[in-house]
Protein backbone atom coordinates (compact mmCIF):
# COMPACT_ATOMS: atom_id res chain seq x y z
CA UNK A 1 0.00 0.00 0.00
CA UNK A 2 2.82 2.20 0.63
CA UNK A 3 4.51 1.56 -2.33
CA UNK A 4 1.12 2.16 -4.24
CA UNK A 5 1.04 5.65 -2.65
CA UNK A 6 4.83 6.79 -3.75
CA UNK A 7 4.19 5.67 -6.90
CA UNK A 8 0.89 7.52 -7.65
CA UNK A 9 2.24 10.55 -5.60
CA UNK A 10 4.88 10.24 -8.89
CA UNK A 11 2.59 10.15 -11.35
CA UNK A 12 0.46 13.16 -10.12
CA UNK A 13 3.85 15.07 -9.67
CA UNK A 14 4.51 14.58 -13.22
CA UNK A 15 1.38 15.76 -14.84
CA UNK A 16 0.73 18.35 -12.38
CA UNK A 17 1.17 21.91 -14.36
CA UNK A 18 4.60 23.58 -13.75
CA UNK A 19 4.23 26.55 -10.97
CA UNK A 20 6.32 28.93 -13.52
CA UNK A 21 6.94 28.79 -17.33
CA UNK A 22 9.25 26.40 -18.82
CA UNK A 23 12.39 28.35 -20.17
CA UNK A 24 13.50 26.60 -23.23
CA UNK A 25 9.68 26.56 -24.68
CA UNK A 26 9.45 29.98 -24.05
CA UNK A 27 13.28 30.72 -25.20
CA UNK A 28 12.08 28.57 -28.45
CA UNK A 29 9.27 31.13 -29.08
CA UNK A 30 11.39 34.01 -28.64
CA UNK A 31 13.44 32.39 -31.32
CA UNK A 32 11.02 31.80 -33.87
CA UNK A 33 9.45 35.16 -33.09
CA UNK A 34 13.16 37.09 -34.24
CA UNK A 35 13.40 34.67 -37.49
CA UNK A 36 10.19 36.02 -38.53
CA UNK A 37 10.71 39.13 -37.75
CA UNK A 38 13.99 39.77 -39.10
CA UNK A 39 13.65 37.33 -42.55
CA UNK A 40 12.80 40.76 -44.07
CA UNK A 41 16.07 42.43 -42.89
CA UNK A 42 18.04 39.36 -43.90
CA UNK A 43 16.48 39.74 -47.17
CA UNK A 44 17.58 43.58 -47.25
CA UNK A 45 20.82 42.88 -46.35
CA UNK A 46 21.43 40.37 -48.73
CA UNK A 47 19.89 42.38 -51.79
CA UNK A 48 21.21 45.74 -50.69
CA UNK A 49 24.02 45.15 -48.39
CA UNK A 50 22.97 47.27 -45.63
CA UNK A 51 20.89 46.55 -42.47
CA UNK A 52 18.22 48.65 -43.52
CA UNK A 53 14.57 47.54 -44.14
CA UNK A 54 11.14 49.51 -45.28
CA UNK A 55 9.24 46.25 -45.65
CA UNK A 56 6.03 47.75 -44.85
CA UNK A 57 3.89 50.81 -47.09
CA UNK A 58 4.16 53.01 -43.64
CA UNK A 59 7.81 52.59 -42.45
CA UNK A 60 9.22 55.83 -43.96
CA UNK A 61 6.32 57.74 -42.55
CA UNK A 62 6.87 56.14 -39.06
CA UNK A 63 10.84 56.94 -39.12
CA UNK A 64 9.93 60.74 -40.34
CA UNK A 65 8.33 60.56 -36.67
CA UNK A 66 11.28 59.19 -35.39
CA UNK A 67 13.72 60.95 -37.36
CA UNK A 68 11.76 64.61 -35.75
CA UNK A 69 13.38 63.12 -32.30
CA UNK A 70 16.62 61.90 -33.69
CA UNK A 71 17.57 65.39 -35.50
CA UNK A 72 15.98 67.85 -33.65
CA UNK A 73 14.54 67.46 -30.54
CA UNK A 74 15.07 63.89 -28.20
CA UNK A 75 12.53 64.23 -26.10
CA UNK A 76 9.12 64.31 -27.86
CA UNK A 77 7.96 63.98 -31.29
CA UNK A 78 5.90 65.99 -33.27
CA UNK A 79 4.70 66.59 -37.04
CA UNK A 80 7.28 65.44 -40.16
CA UNK A 81 5.65 68.03 -41.90
CA UNK A 82 5.04 71.16 -39.89
CA UNK A 83 7.81 72.15 -37.36
CA UNK A 84 6.52 71.84 -34.01
CA UNK A 85 2.72 70.55 -35.03
CA UNK A 86 0.83 68.76 -33.47
CA UNK A 87 0.72 64.28 -33.97
CA UNK A 88 -1.50 61.66 -32.52
CA UNK A 89 1.01 58.87 -31.69
CA UNK A 90 2.36 58.09 -28.63
CA UNK A 91 5.76 58.73 -27.81
CA UNK A 92 6.53 55.67 -25.99
CA UNK A 93 7.39 53.63 -29.06
CA UNK A 94 8.97 55.97 -30.54
CA UNK A 95 11.86 58.36 -28.10
CA UNK A 96 12.92 55.50 -26.18
CA UNK A 97 14.33 53.67 -29.52
CA UNK A 98 15.67 56.86 -30.76
CA UNK A 99 17.38 57.55 -27.74
CA UNK A 100 18.91 53.75 -27.88
CA UNK A 101 20.14 54.62 -31.39
CA UNK A 102 21.49 57.65 -30.45
CA UNK A 103 23.20 56.28 -27.12
CA UNK A 104 25.20 54.10 -29.64
CA UNK A 105 25.92 56.17 -32.65
CA UNK A 106 23.68 54.49 -35.15
CA UNK A 107 21.46 56.16 -38.12
CA UNK A 108 17.86 56.47 -37.63
CA UNK A 109 16.99 53.64 -40.15
CA UNK A 110 18.16 51.58 -36.95
CA UNK A 111 14.93 52.66 -35.26
CA UNK A 112 13.32 50.23 -37.82
CA UNK A 113 15.38 47.36 -36.93
CA UNK A 114 15.22 47.96 -32.95
CA UNK A 115 10.97 47.55 -33.59
CA UNK A 116 12.10 44.52 -35.24
CA UNK A 117 13.82 43.23 -32.45
CA UNK A 118 11.35 44.32 -29.58
CA UNK A 119 8.32 43.30 -31.77
CA UNK A 120 10.26 39.39 -32.35
CA UNK A 121 11.39 39.15 -28.65
CA UNK A 122 8.04 40.89 -26.91
CA UNK A 123 5.26 38.75 -29.29
CA UNK A 124 6.94 35.57 -28.95
CA UNK A 125 7.43 35.46 -25.37
CA UNK A 126 3.79 37.04 -24.38
CA UNK A 127 2.20 35.23 -26.61
CA UNK A 128 3.66 31.50 -24.93
CA UNK A 129 3.20 32.90 -21.65
CA UNK A 130 -0.78 33.73 -22.47
CA UNK A 131 -0.79 30.27 -23.81
CA UNK A 132 0.77 28.60 -21.06
CA UNK A 133 -1.35 30.55 -18.35
CA UNK A 134 -4.61 29.25 -19.51
CA UNK A 135 -2.76 25.98 -21.11
CA UNK A 136 -0.10 24.76 -18.33
CA UNK A 137 1.97 22.57 -21.14
CA UNK A 138 5.34 23.56 -21.79
CA UNK A 139 5.19 22.54 -25.33
CA UNK A 140 1.91 23.06 -26.50
CA UNK A 141 1.48 26.45 -25.99
CA UNK A 142 5.31 26.67 -27.76
CA UNK A 143 3.41 25.19 -30.60
CA UNK A 144 0.56 27.41 -30.47
CA UNK A 145 2.43 30.36 -30.24
CA UNK A 146 4.83 29.67 -33.37
CA UNK A 147 1.43 28.98 -35.67
CA UNK A 148 0.03 32.51 -34.56
CA UNK A 149 2.94 34.51 -35.13
CA UNK A 150 3.85 32.31 -38.84
CA UNK A 151 0.28 33.08 -39.65
CA UNK A 152 -0.38 35.58 -42.23
CA UNK A 153 -3.93 36.04 -40.79
CA UNK A 154 -2.65 36.23 -37.07
CA UNK A 155 -4.61 39.72 -37.32
CA UNK A 156 -6.95 38.65 -39.84
CA UNK A 157 -10.25 37.12 -40.70
CA UNK A 158 -9.09 33.72 -42.06
CA UNK A 159 -6.19 32.17 -40.46
CA UNK A 160 -4.65 29.14 -42.17
CA UNK A 161 -6.74 29.80 -45.02
CA UNK A 162 -5.15 32.64 -46.10
CA UNK A 163 -1.85 31.23 -45.91
CA UNK A 164 -2.62 28.28 -48.01
CA UNK A 165 -3.54 31.00 -50.63
CA UNK A 166 -0.73 33.18 -50.37
CA UNK A 167 1.33 29.88 -50.59
CA UNK A 168 -0.22 28.17 -53.51
CA UNK A 169 -0.32 31.21 -55.31
CA UNK A 170 3.73 31.79 -54.66
CA UNK A 171 4.38 28.21 -55.05
CA UNK A 172 2.29 27.20 -58.27
CA UNK A 173 0.18 30.31 -59.73
CA UNK A 174 2.50 33.18 -59.88
CA UNK A 175 6.00 31.04 -59.17
CA UNK A 176 8.01 34.23 -61.80
CA UNK A 177 6.87 37.63 -61.18
CA UNK A 178 5.00 39.67 -58.90
CA UNK A 179 2.30 38.64 -56.85
CA UNK A 180 -0.86 40.07 -57.20
CA UNK A 181 -1.16 41.30 -53.61
CA UNK A 182 1.36 43.77 -52.47
CA UNK A 183 2.22 43.25 -50.28
CA UNK A 184 1.27 40.47 -48.31
CA UNK A 185 0.39 42.25 -45.03
CA UNK A 186 1.55 40.26 -41.74
CA UNK A 187 0.02 42.99 -39.55
CA UNK A 188 1.40 41.31 -36.33
CA UNK A 189 5.31 42.48 -37.77
CA UNK A 190 3.77 45.74 -38.54
CA UNK A 191 5.71 48.10 -36.33
CA UNK A 192 5.44 50.33 -34.58
CA UNK A 193 1.49 49.52 -34.58
CA UNK A 194 0.56 46.98 -33.64
CA UNK A 195 3.42 44.70 -33.49
CA UNK A 196 4.82 46.46 -30.53
CA UNK A 197 1.00 46.75 -28.77
CA UNK A 198 0.31 43.71 -29.01
CA UNK A 199 2.88 42.52 -26.61
CA UNK A 200 1.30 45.36 -24.00
CA UNK A 201 -2.52 43.71 -24.51
CA UNK A 202 -1.01 40.15 -23.40
CA UNK A 203 0.64 41.45 -20.60
CA UNK A 204 -2.52 43.06 -19.57
CA UNK A 205 -4.10 40.03 -19.62
CA UNK A 206 -1.66 37.92 -18.22
CA UNK A 207 -2.14 40.83 -15.21
CA UNK A 208 -6.02 40.28 -15.06
CA UNK A 209 -5.63 36.88 -14.92
CA UNK A 210 -3.36 37.17 -11.89
CA UNK A 211 -5.33 39.55 -10.00
CA UNK A 212 -8.35 37.67 -10.65
CA UNK A 213 -6.73 34.18 -9.50
CA UNK A 214 -5.15 36.02 -6.21
CA UNK A 215 -7.23 39.33 -6.06
CA UNK A 216 -4.48 40.64 -3.26
CA UNK A 217 -3.82 44.43 -3.52
CA UNK A 218 -0.28 43.33 -5.20
CA UNK A 219 -1.89 41.75 -7.90
CA UNK A 220 -4.60 44.66 -8.68
CA UNK A 221 -2.52 47.32 -8.43
CA UNK A 222 -0.37 45.55 -11.05
CA UNK A 223 -3.05 44.95 -13.27
CA UNK A 224 -4.21 48.53 -12.74
CA UNK A 225 -0.74 50.09 -13.82
CA UNK A 226 -0.69 47.33 -16.87
CA UNK A 227 -4.09 48.87 -17.76
CA UNK A 228 -2.61 52.32 -17.57
CA UNK A 229 0.59 51.88 -19.20
CA UNK A 230 -1.97 50.94 -22.46
CA UNK A 231 -2.23 54.78 -22.70
CA UNK A 232 0.93 55.61 -23.71
CA UNK A 233 1.29 52.69 -26.18
CA UNK A 234 -1.90 52.98 -28.94
CA UNK A 235 -5.30 54.98 -28.65
CA UNK A 236 -7.47 51.38 -29.93
CA UNK A 237 -5.92 49.52 -27.66
CA UNK A 238 -7.24 51.25 -24.00
CA UNK A 239 -10.13 52.00 -25.36
CA UNK A 240 -10.73 48.36 -26.30
CA UNK A 241 -9.48 46.87 -23.16
CA UNK A 242 -11.79 49.50 -20.83
CA UNK A 243 -14.46 48.63 -23.01
CA UNK A 244 -13.70 44.75 -22.29
CA UNK A 245 -13.40 45.16 -18.66
CA UNK A 246 -16.92 46.68 -18.28
CA UNK A 247 -18.31 43.63 -20.04
CA UNK A 248 -16.43 41.25 -18.30
CA UNK A 249 -18.03 43.11 -14.88
CA UNK A 250 -21.26 42.28 -16.75
CA UNK A 251 -20.78 38.88 -17.52
CA UNK A 252 -18.10 37.79 -14.50
CA UNK A 253 -19.87 38.95 -11.52
CA UNK A 254 -17.32 36.78 -9.41
CA UNK A 255 -14.91 39.60 -10.34
CA UNK A 256 -16.35 42.54 -10.52
CA UNK A 257 -14.09 44.03 -7.85
CA UNK A 258 -10.77 43.30 -10.20
CA UNK A 259 -11.95 44.65 -13.20
CA UNK A 260 -13.51 48.02 -11.33
CA UNK A 261 -10.13 48.64 -9.46
CA UNK A 262 -7.59 48.08 -12.65
CA UNK A 263 -9.70 50.32 -14.33
CA UNK A 264 -9.82 52.58 -11.76
CA UNK A 265 -6.04 52.22 -11.39
CA UNK A 266 -5.19 52.46 -14.91
CA UNK A 267 -7.06 55.47 -15.87
CA UNK A 268 -5.35 57.16 -12.75
CA UNK A 269 -1.62 56.52 -14.35
CA UNK A 270 -3.11 56.74 -18.26
CA UNK A 271 -4.15 60.43 -17.21
CA UNK A 272 -0.96 62.52 -17.99
CA UNK A 273 -1.16 60.64 -21.88
CA UNK A 274 -5.05 60.92 -22.46
CA UNK A 275 -4.00 65.34 -21.18
CA UNK A 276 -1.45 65.46 -23.63
CA UNK A 277 -4.14 63.58 -26.21
CA UNK A 278 -6.74 66.31 -25.33
CA UNK A 279 -4.14 68.79 -25.89
CA UNK A 280 -2.87 67.57 -29.37
CA UNK A 281 -6.23 67.60 -30.44
CA UNK A 282 -6.90 70.71 -29.79
CA UNK A 283 -3.87 72.07 -31.64
CA UNK A 284 -4.64 70.51 -34.74
CA UNK A 285 -6.35 72.17 -37.21
CA UNK A 286 -10.22 70.84 -37.36
CA UNK A 287 -9.49 70.64 -41.40
CA UNK A 288 -6.27 68.20 -41.35
CA UNK A 289 -7.90 65.84 -38.35
CA UNK A 290 -11.17 65.51 -40.58
CA UNK A 291 -8.89 64.67 -43.19
CA UNK A 292 -6.94 62.38 -40.98
CA UNK A 293 -10.81 60.69 -40.60
CA UNK A 294 -10.91 61.58 -36.65
CA UNK A 295 -14.20 61.22 -36.17
CA UNK A 296 -15.71 62.05 -39.23
CA UNK A 297 -19.67 61.96 -40.34
CA UNK A 298 -20.06 59.56 -42.19
CA UNK A 299 -23.23 58.11 -43.05
CA UNK A 300 -23.10 55.83 -45.52
CA UNK A 301 -24.10 52.15 -44.24
CA UNK A 302 -23.77 50.84 -47.11
CA UNK A 303 -20.51 48.96 -46.45
CA UNK A 304 -21.83 47.66 -42.95
CA UNK A 305 -21.36 43.68 -42.59
CA UNK A 306 -21.71 42.81 -39.31
CA UNK A 307 -19.52 39.89 -37.76
CA UNK A 308 -22.32 36.88 -37.09
CA UNK A 309 -19.85 34.47 -37.18
CA UNK A 310 -17.46 35.76 -34.90
CA UNK A 311 -20.47 37.11 -32.74
CA UNK A 312 -21.58 33.53 -32.75
CA UNK A 313 -17.71 32.16 -31.63
CA UNK A 314 -18.11 34.33 -28.43
CA UNK A 315 -21.34 33.06 -27.61
CA UNK A 316 -20.68 29.24 -28.01
CA UNK A 317 -16.89 29.50 -26.25
CA UNK A 318 -18.70 31.76 -23.13
CA UNK A 319 -21.47 28.34 -23.12
CA UNK A 320 -18.27 25.90 -23.45
CA UNK A 321 -16.80 28.32 -20.48
CA UNK A 322 -19.69 28.04 -18.16
CA UNK A 323 -20.29 24.43 -18.94
CA UNK A 324 -16.40 23.49 -18.15
CA UNK A 325 -16.21 26.31 -15.07
CA UNK A 326 -13.15 27.37 -16.83
CA UNK A 327 -14.03 31.75 -16.14
CA UNK A 328 -10.80 33.04 -15.95
CA UNK A 329 -11.25 32.72 -20.09
CA UNK A 330 -14.19 35.24 -19.38
CA UNK A 331 -12.37 38.17 -19.43
CA UNK A 332 -10.82 36.86 -23.08
CA UNK A 333 -14.08 36.73 -24.92
CA UNK A 334 -14.99 40.54 -22.72
CA UNK A 335 -12.36 41.89 -25.12
CA UNK A 336 -13.41 40.39 -27.89
CA UNK A 337 -16.67 41.17 -27.47
CA UNK A 338 -15.67 44.74 -26.76
CA UNK A 339 -13.25 44.43 -29.78
CA UNK A 340 -16.31 43.93 -32.23
CA UNK A 341 -18.30 46.23 -30.65
CA UNK A 342 -16.15 49.37 -31.10
CA UNK A 343 -15.01 47.79 -34.52
CA UNK A 344 -18.06 48.24 -35.91
CA UNK A 345 -19.52 51.27 -33.64
CA UNK A 346 -18.55 54.04 -36.16
CA UNK A 347 -20.86 52.48 -38.90
CA UNK A 348 -23.52 52.22 -36.14
CA UNK A 349 -23.06 55.59 -35.22
CA UNK A 350 -22.35 56.93 -38.82
CA UNK A 351 -18.94 58.20 -37.60
CA UNK A 352 -15.41 57.26 -38.51
CA UNK A 353 -12.07 57.30 -37.02
CA UNK A 354 -10.53 54.44 -38.89
CA UNK A 355 -12.17 51.89 -35.87
CA UNK A 356 -10.71 49.09 -38.22
CA UNK A 357 -7.92 49.02 -36.09
CA UNK A 358 -9.84 47.52 -33.97
CA UNK A 359 -9.87 44.40 -36.05
CA UNK A 360 -5.83 43.78 -35.46
CA UNK A 361 -6.60 43.48 -31.86
CA UNK A 362 -9.85 41.47 -31.29
CA UNK A 363 -9.12 38.99 -34.30
CA UNK A 364 -5.83 37.87 -32.33
CA UNK A 365 -7.68 37.22 -29.29
CA UNK A 366 -10.37 35.58 -30.99
CA UNK A 367 -7.96 33.01 -32.46
CA UNK A 368 -6.27 33.01 -29.22
CA UNK A 369 -9.46 31.89 -27.47
CA UNK A 370 -10.59 29.50 -29.95
CA UNK A 371 -7.19 27.68 -29.92
CA UNK A 372 -7.28 27.75 -26.15
CA UNK A 373 -10.79 25.66 -26.24
CA UNK A 374 -9.71 23.21 -28.94
CA UNK A 375 -6.29 22.28 -27.48
CA UNK A 376 -7.79 22.05 -23.69
CA UNK A 377 -10.97 19.68 -25.78
CA UNK A 378 -7.85 17.81 -27.50
CA UNK A 379 -5.26 17.37 -24.53
CA UNK A 380 -6.91 14.11 -23.50
CA UNK A 381 -6.69 12.65 -27.43
CA UNK A 382 -3.64 14.21 -28.31
CA UNK A 383 -1.55 12.38 -25.13
CA UNK A 384 -2.79 8.74 -25.88
CA UNK A 385 -1.93 9.77 -29.35
CA UNK A 386 2.05 8.69 -29.81
CA UNK A 387 2.42 10.03 -33.37
CA UNK A 388 1.49 13.74 -31.19
CA UNK A 389 5.09 13.57 -30.35
CA UNK A 390 6.47 14.39 -33.84
CA UNK A 391 3.41 15.01 -35.82
CA UNK A 392 2.48 18.64 -34.10
CA UNK A 393 6.44 19.64 -33.44
CA UNK A 394 7.29 19.23 -37.46
CA UNK A 395 3.61 20.82 -38.50
CA UNK A 396 5.17 23.60 -36.14
CA UNK A 397 8.50 23.47 -37.87
CA UNK A 398 6.95 23.58 -41.49
CA UNK A 399 4.36 26.55 -40.89
CA UNK A 400 7.06 28.49 -39.66
CA UNK A 401 9.22 27.85 -42.55
CA UNK A 402 6.05 28.43 -44.28
CA UNK A 403 5.98 32.16 -42.85
CA UNK A 404 9.00 32.99 -42.99
CA UNK A 405 9.10 32.15 -47.10
CA UNK A 406 6.17 34.42 -47.47
CA UNK A 407 7.79 36.87 -45.61
CA UNK A 408 10.99 36.55 -48.25
CA UNK A 409 8.52 36.81 -51.28
CA UNK A 410 6.79 39.73 -49.70
CA UNK A 411 10.22 41.78 -50.40
CA UNK A 412 11.89 40.17 -53.38
CA UNK A 413 8.57 39.23 -55.47
CA UNK A 414 5.72 41.74 -54.38
CA UNK A 415 5.63 45.06 -56.72
CA UNK A 416 5.49 47.14 -53.66
CA UNK A 417 8.42 44.87 -51.82
CA UNK A 418 10.96 45.70 -55.20
CA UNK A 419 9.95 49.39 -55.88
CA UNK A 420 10.84 50.23 -52.19
CA UNK A 421 13.89 48.32 -52.14
CA UNK A 422 15.08 49.82 -55.73
CA UNK A 423 14.44 53.56 -54.61
CA UNK A 424 16.84 52.76 -51.39
CA UNK A 425 19.21 51.16 -53.63
CA UNK A 426 18.78 54.41 -56.08
CA UNK A 427 19.18 56.58 -52.99
CA UNK A 428 21.90 55.23 -51.39
CA UNK A 429 24.17 55.12 -54.89
CA UNK A 430 23.37 58.56 -54.73
CA UNK A 431 23.30 60.33 -51.78
CA UNK A 432 24.88 57.92 -49.03
CA UNK A 433 28.60 57.83 -50.05
CA UNK A 434 31.53 59.59 -49.02
CA UNK A 435 32.05 63.04 -50.39
CA UNK A 436 28.95 63.82 -51.40
CA UNK A 437 28.04 67.44 -49.48
CA UNK A 438 24.78 66.67 -47.87
CA UNK A 439 21.25 68.74 -47.94
CA UNK A 440 21.13 71.56 -45.61
CA UNK A 441 18.88 70.14 -42.61
CA UNK A 442 15.22 71.29 -42.21
CA UNK A 443 15.14 71.87 -45.76
CA UNK A 444 12.24 71.45 -47.71
CA UNK A 445 12.47 68.94 -50.56
CA UNK A 446 9.75 69.30 -53.77
CA UNK A 447 9.73 67.22 -56.70
CA UNK A 448 10.22 63.37 -56.88
CA UNK A 449 8.43 61.88 -53.94
CA UNK A 450 10.29 58.71 -53.98
CA UNK A 451 13.40 60.91 -53.22
CA UNK A 452 11.67 62.99 -50.99
CA UNK A 453 10.61 60.42 -48.53
CA UNK A 454 13.76 59.25 -48.09
CA UNK A 455 15.56 62.53 -47.92
CA UNK A 456 13.03 63.24 -44.96
CA UNK A 457 14.40 60.27 -43.04
CA UNK A 458 18.49 59.95 -43.86
CA UNK A 459 18.99 64.02 -44.61
CA UNK A 460 16.55 65.67 -42.30
CA UNK A 461 14.70 67.08 -44.48
CA UNK A 462 10.50 67.68 -44.86
CA UNK A 463 8.42 67.08 -47.79
CA UNK A 464 6.77 69.37 -49.72
CA UNK A 465 4.18 66.74 -50.96
CA UNK A 466 3.34 63.19 -51.08
CA UNK A 467 0.54 61.01 -49.25
CA UNK A 468 2.03 61.34 -46.11
CA UNK A 469 1.50 65.62 -46.00
CA UNK A 470 -2.41 64.26 -45.82
CA UNK A 471 -2.41 62.79 -42.89
CA UNK A 472 -0.54 65.93 -40.80
CA UNK A 473 -3.28 67.36 -38.67
CA UNK A 474 -1.57 70.25 -38.07
CA UNK A 475 -2.24 71.33 -41.57
CA UNK A 476 -5.21 72.71 -43.09
CA UNK A 477 -6.93 72.11 -46.41
CA UNK A 478 -6.12 75.17 -48.02
CA UNK A 479 -2.14 74.03 -46.63
CA UNK A 480 -2.27 70.75 -47.99
CA UNK A 481 -3.69 72.10 -51.49
CA UNK A 482 -1.21 74.55 -52.06
CA UNK A 483 1.74 72.21 -51.33
CA UNK A 484 0.56 69.56 -53.43
CA UNK A 485 -0.12 72.38 -56.20
CA UNK A 486 3.28 74.00 -56.36
CA UNK A 487 4.72 70.31 -56.60
CA UNK A 488 2.83 69.50 -59.21
CA UNK A 489 4.20 73.19 -61.27
CA UNK A 490 7.31 72.24 -60.16
CA UNK A 491 7.47 68.70 -61.72
CA UNK A 492 6.11 70.42 -65.02
CA UNK A 493 2.66 69.08 -64.87
CA UNK A 494 -0.52 70.63 -66.99
CA UNK A 495 -3.61 71.18 -65.88
CA UNK A 496 -5.55 68.90 -67.49
CA UNK A 497 -3.44 66.34 -65.96
CA UNK A 498 -3.24 67.60 -62.85
CA UNK A 499 -7.06 68.05 -62.56
CA UNK A 500 -7.32 64.43 -63.84
CA UNK A 501 -4.80 63.34 -60.83
CA UNK A 502 -6.34 65.36 -57.72
CA UNK A 503 -10.06 63.63 -58.92
CA UNK A 504 -8.37 60.90 -57.90
CA UNK A 505 -6.63 61.98 -54.61
CA UNK A 506 -9.71 63.68 -53.41
CA UNK A 507 -11.67 60.44 -54.20
CA UNK A 508 -9.79 58.50 -51.66
CA UNK A 509 -10.97 60.31 -48.78
CA UNK A 510 -14.69 58.98 -49.21
CA UNK A 511 -15.28 60.01 -45.72
CA UNK A 512 -15.21 63.65 -46.51
CA UNK A 513 -17.70 62.79 -49.31
CA UNK A 514 -19.75 65.91 -49.00
CA UNK A 515 -16.91 68.22 -49.74
CA UNK A 516 -15.13 66.55 -52.19
CA UNK A 517 -16.33 68.89 -54.83
CA UNK A 518 -15.16 72.07 -52.51
CA UNK A 519 -11.89 70.09 -51.86
CA UNK A 520 -11.51 70.23 -56.08
CA UNK A 521 -12.31 73.19 -56.63
CA UNK A 522 -9.75 74.37 -54.25
CA UNK A 523 -7.07 72.01 -55.44
CA UNK A 524 -7.72 74.26 -59.23
CA UNK A 525 -8.01 77.73 -57.91
CA UNK A 526 -4.68 76.81 -56.08
CA UNK A 527 -3.20 75.29 -59.82
CA UNK A 528 -4.23 78.73 -61.74
CA UNK A 529 -2.75 81.10 -58.87
CA UNK A 530 0.73 79.49 -58.44
CA UNK A 531 1.00 78.82 -61.78
CA UNK A 532 0.96 82.32 -62.48
CA UNK A 533 2.98 83.22 -59.60
CA UNK A 534 5.43 80.20 -58.08
CA UNK A 535 7.88 82.25 -56.79
CA UNK A 536 5.06 83.78 -54.22
CA UNK A 537 4.43 80.37 -52.86
CA UNK A 538 8.16 79.10 -53.03
CA UNK A 539 8.99 81.72 -50.12
CA UNK A 540 5.53 80.84 -48.31
CA UNK A 541 6.63 77.28 -48.09
CA UNK A 542 10.31 77.83 -48.07
CA UNK A 543 10.68 75.20 -50.64
CA UNK A 544 15.06 74.91 -51.44
CA UNK A 545 15.35 72.31 -52.94
CA UNK A 546 13.58 70.10 -56.12
CA UNK A 547 14.47 66.69 -56.91
CA UNK A 548 13.53 65.69 -60.83
CA UNK A 549 14.05 61.73 -62.02
CA UNK A 550 17.03 61.93 -64.02
CA UNK A 551 16.04 61.56 -67.46
CA UNK A 552 13.17 64.37 -67.18
CA UNK A 553 13.73 68.20 -67.93
CA UNK A 554 13.17 71.04 -65.84
CA UNK A 555 10.58 73.47 -66.05
CA UNK A 556 11.94 76.75 -66.94
CA UNK A 557 11.03 78.18 -63.94
CA UNK A 558 13.07 75.98 -62.19
CA UNK A 559 16.01 75.66 -65.20
CA UNK A 560 15.79 80.14 -64.13
CA UNK A 561 15.58 79.69 -60.64
CA UNK A 562 17.38 77.16 -59.34
CA UNK A 563 20.70 75.34 -60.14
CA UNK A 564 21.93 72.43 -60.17
CA UNK A 565 23.79 70.58 -57.78
CA UNK A 566 23.62 66.86 -58.48
CA UNK A 567 22.87 65.46 -61.74
CA UNK A 568 21.89 61.94 -61.15
CA UNK A 569 22.29 59.33 -62.09
CA UNK A 570 18.82 58.42 -60.45
CA UNK A 571 17.62 62.37 -59.17
CA UNK A 572 18.57 65.35 -60.79
CA UNK A 573 19.00 67.30 -57.47
CA UNK A 574 18.35 71.50 -57.92
CA UNK A 575 18.97 73.87 -55.16
CA UNK A 576 16.99 77.37 -55.02
CA UNK A 577 19.48 80.60 -55.80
Amino acid sequence: MRNDAIESKSVAATVAPAATPPLIPMLTCIAAGLALAFTPIFVWRMTTGTWVCLQQPETLYYLQIAAQSYYNHLWYISDPVIPGGAIFYAWLQFVPPVMLVRLFGLSIFSVALIWSLCAGVSLGATLYLLFWRFLRRPWMPAGLTIFCLSDLAFCGHLPGVLQLRRLISALVIHRSGNLTQTPLFFFQWRAPEPALALPFLFLQILAVSNAREHPRRVNLWISGMAFGLLFYVFFYLWTMVAAGLFVAMLIDRTARRVYLWTFLIGVCVGLPQLALNLRSRAMASAEGAARLGVFVRNPDFSEIRFPFLSVAIVVLVVLWIRKNRRFELLYLASLMLAGILLGYSGRIMGLFYHEYHFQWLWWPIRLILVLIVIATVAQPWIASWPKARWLFPLFAILYLISGMYLLEIDVTRSRFGVQQREDFVKYSAQRMLPGVPPLIPRSVVAGSESFAQIAAVAENQRMLSGWTIAASPALDNSGWESRVVLNAVLMGDQRADFEQVITEVVYEFWFLDPIQPQLKAGFMRQFDAITRDPAEAIRALDVRYVALPAGQPPTAYVASRFHLIQPGPYWQIWQKN
